[in-house]
């Protein structure tokens, strides 16, 4: 019982002194296992093995004044480092996994055997996981052994076995509550960028796209004066291996660059296994997407979610003095989403929502729909729809006498915006608006006079974007959207890193989740969970432009 509480303090050289002054006490199995126990606590590895080996694969030996679940704890320990002393690491891990197993274990046991395994897997090389994963081995060893063999893998060329190891550890760890496999450490060239994205197939134009504005960030000058010499680094996501020279896949992709291009990071289109690997390999990833990867990720969204330019329209209104607030949208679930996002902003914000009319998803009439908000009262009106179907519900508003005001104009006790009388009547009218373009400008501009929009991105002539959006037209001879303007805040997040001086993955990463970037559709500031977390941009209609609302 001593003996235990020795060890259990750490204190093995007392303990094995013990057991040699009493040794005529004990029975050899007895003497031989607690001996096995001190010389493995006391870095005698090869005498450890000989003394616990009979008991890799069973239970120690049970007497008197040493309890069942302690012995087998100790015995599982020992082993473990004596093993992973002796070069058999994943030995080392299976034994790990049986102490998690001992009846009575705790979380703080099982926390303790995962970060172990991690310490002893850290100290692995490439080719050694391989090697001892080659034989059969439990979950644990699997899972912190797999990342480094999968690369070995890679490095002689077996790409195929290499994904299948990697997607296995990635879900062994996701079943044992670990983080994906620490960063890769291999070098990275902070002047070569990665771009996945479809450069064939159905999606082929989105990419095309994409490229366009990651292209102007790439060529850009640096304060005006010369061209940085930075590398865009393609991979066609669309494409599979067989049938493409610069690889395929989304996760082939980026694996194709994080190893043979060496890039800094990625631009990519969302795909959930590019997400993973992404993690695994330490590698930024700009998602051209709107969805959060969580804080265990290396992704990024470059896109503000739909909710949060509802929410920026509404507490705009509120800024401006509108108190009272309407709804006019589709009947589909993304109007529904975003409807509720607005009507919690309004009311956070002291405002009041009177009314919900809805529409067919779709319609392309909305006299039944408008004919109901006439008796509603209101001062701001918002519309969850893009700018197509605003191109349609604006006029539909004026028929009914339903006009926009000017955003400039202030709201007073004696103005009757809200009322719901007959005859003229005005309200802030307000919209998501995805897609707006100078053509939706030229189709409806009498009747959204005053407007105030949210769609990401449009290409106005300011200090924010008017250089880009000129030189876009320059070079393409045409206006920017805003898939362009994202492809271009993307690229531009991993080169505005390198030239605030980031030279490693590592430190690209630490930049993207603490720094703000002044880009095309915000001032990009991520949050704990990696979404953007800035306010999305409100711009106005304003005559014949659409400007950034000041």
């Amino acid at each position: 019982m001593l003996t235990g509480v020795l060890l259990g303090l750490g204190d093995a050289a007392a303990a094995k002194t013990l057991i040699d002054e009493n040794a005529s006490l004990l029975a050899a199995q007895e003497r031989d296992f607690l001996f096995g126990l001190c010389e493995s606590r006391l870095g005698k590895t090869a005498r450890a093995l000989g003394l616990l080996g009979p008991y890799l694969h069973a239970d120690p030996p049970r007497f008197w004044g040493f309890p069942d679940p302690l012995s087998r704890s100790l015995l599982r320990i020992a082993l473990s480092e004596a093993l992973a002393d002796s070069g058999d690491p994943a030995g080392a891990m299976d034994q790990l996994e049986l102490y998690t197993q001992i009846e009575g274990s705790r979380d703080a046991e099982r926390g303790y055997a995962l970060a172990r395994a991690a310490a002893i897997a850290s100290k692995v090389a490439d080719a050694a996981a391989l090697n001892a994963l080659t034989v059969g081995h439990g979950v644990l060893a699997r899972a912190t052994l797999g990342p480094k063999a999968a690369t070995a893998l890679r490095a002689r060329g077996d790409a195929a076995n290499a994904a299948r190891m990697e997607q296995e550890a990635l879900s062994l760890r996701r079943q044992l509550g670990l983080e994906p496999a620490p960063p890769s450490a291999a070098p990275a060239d902070p002047m070569r960028l990665g771009l996945v994205v479809p450069l064939s197939g159905t999606q082929g134009r989105l990419g095309e796209v994409v490229l366009r504005g990651a292209m102007l960030v790439v060529t850009a000058a640096t304060h005006g004066l010369e061209t940085v010499a930075f590398h865009l680094q393609l991979r066609d996501a669309a494409a599979g291996p067989e049938r493409s020279a610069l690889g395929g896949g989304t996760m082939a992709g980026i694996l194709s660059l994080a190893h043979e291009e060496k890039v800094v990071g990625v631009v990519s289109t969302p795909d959930a296994r590019g997400i993973d690997v992404a993690a695994r390999e330490g590698i930024p990833l700009l998602l051209l997407d709107e969805r959060s990867p969580g804080a265990q990720s290396t992704a990024f969204p470059i896109i503000h979610p739909a909710e949060s330019r509802a929410v920026a329209l509404a507490r705009k209104a509120l800024a401006l003095g509108a108190r009272r607030f309407a709804i006019l949208g589709p009947d589909s679930p993304s109007g529904k989403r975003l409807a509720a996002a607005y009507k919690k902003a309004v009311e956070d914000g002291g405002g009041t929502v009177t009314g919900h009319i809805t529409y067919a998803n779709g319609a392309t009439s909305f006299s039944a729909a408008v004919a109901s908000l006439r008796k509603v009262a209101f001062e701001a009106l918002f519309v969850p729809d893009d700018a197509s179907r605003l191109e349609l519900v604006a006029p539909a508003l004026a028929v009914a006498d339903i006009w926009p005001r000017s955003p400039r104009t202030a709201f007073t006790a004696a103005h009757a915006a809200g009322s719901t009388g007959q005859g003229r009547r005005e309200a802030l009218l307000l919209s998501t608006a995805l897609s707006v373009s100078p053509k939706f400008l030229h189709n409806a501009e009498r009747y959204v006079q005053g407007a105030l929009l949210c769609p990401g991105f449009y290409p106005a002539d300011d200090a924010r974007s008017g250089s880009f959006v000129t030189r876009f037209r320059e070079v393409y001879g045409t206006s920017p959207s805003a898939t362009d303007a994202y492809g271009y805040d993307a690229v531009f997040l991993l080169r505005g890193a390198v030239e605030r001086g980031a030279r490693s993955r590592a430190e690209v990463l630490r930049m993207l989740s603490t720094q703000t970037f002044e880009g095309l559709t915000g001032d990009i500031r991520f949050g704990p969970d990696h979404g953007r977390i800035d306010v999305p941009l409100v711009y106005v209609v304003d005559g014949d432009s659409i400007r950034v609302l000041k």
